[in-house]
């Protein structure tokens, strides 16, 4: 009994690469361009709705059953410290987003929030990818893995969902991409490909105009 898990790193990897870049796109906003700034803002709330989502399956869906595996209650125990930990840096990181969208002149709440936020968040990830997941690999089965995707892609409206599936591959190599592709119904790729896809790209595009090329790689 095992599934593979990796294509959690890839959902990571776009968290990551996302957070850290609503810091830099709010560092850089014309305080005058009230309209970018509402995008971002829009862009930066439905990042944590769908962050609070992934974590809300985490506690349903896979420290029951770690537990019930008989893991290390210790490592479940650090993840969910961890998860309330980054619950309240999301809130602070929302709660800059709102101060942001009413007055802004105040993007750097965002930043700081984002800079707070993103060690938390990096150390959880490299704690869950490297000491839960193998972990999770040995006691899941495929349908139990399976659910948690399922649970991630139901936390937006279907069309944002695609979208979001954008930011999931915009890293993935060809490998990652069709393995993460592969276990997705045939009438949602054909979806993301004529909807998904291009909203992703014409979304970034605008959200990222006054970044430096440079700056949109994963770290």
């Amino acid at each position: 009994m095992s599934c593979d898990t990796h294509a959690m790193v890839v959902v990571h990897r776009a968290f990551m690469r996302e957070i850290r870049l609503l810091g830099e796109i709010a560092a850089v906003t014309p305080r005058s361009d009230v309209d970018q700034v509402r995008r971002v803002v829009r862009h930066g709330r439905e990042l944590l709705v769908a962050l609070h989502h992934h974590h809300d399956s985490e506690d349903e869906l896979v420290w029951p059953r770690l537990r019930s595996a008989g893991i290390d209650t210790g490592l479940i125990e650090l993840m969910e410290s961890q998860h309330a930990a980054l619950a309240a840096g999301m809130a602070a990181l929302d709660a800059a987003l709102t101060g942001w969208e009413s007055d802004p002149a105040a993007a750097e709440q965002v930043t700081a929030a984002v800079a707070r936020l993103l060690p938390v968040l990096s150390e959880h990830l490299a704690d869950e990818e490297n000491s839960v997941l193998p972990l999770v690999a040995l006691t899941l089965t495929e349908p139990q893995w399976a659910e948690l995707g399922e649970r991630g892609m139901a936390s937006l409206p279907k069309r944002r969902a695609l979208v979001f599936l954008g930011h999931i591959l915009e890293e993935a190599d060809p490998s990652e991409r069709a393995h993460f592709l592969r276990d997705i119904p045939a009438p949602v790729r054909m979806l993301y490909r004529f909807l998904g896809a291009p909203g992703h790209a014409r979304e970034t595009r605008i959200l990222r105009r006054d970044l430096a090329p440079s700056s949109t790689g994963y770290r």
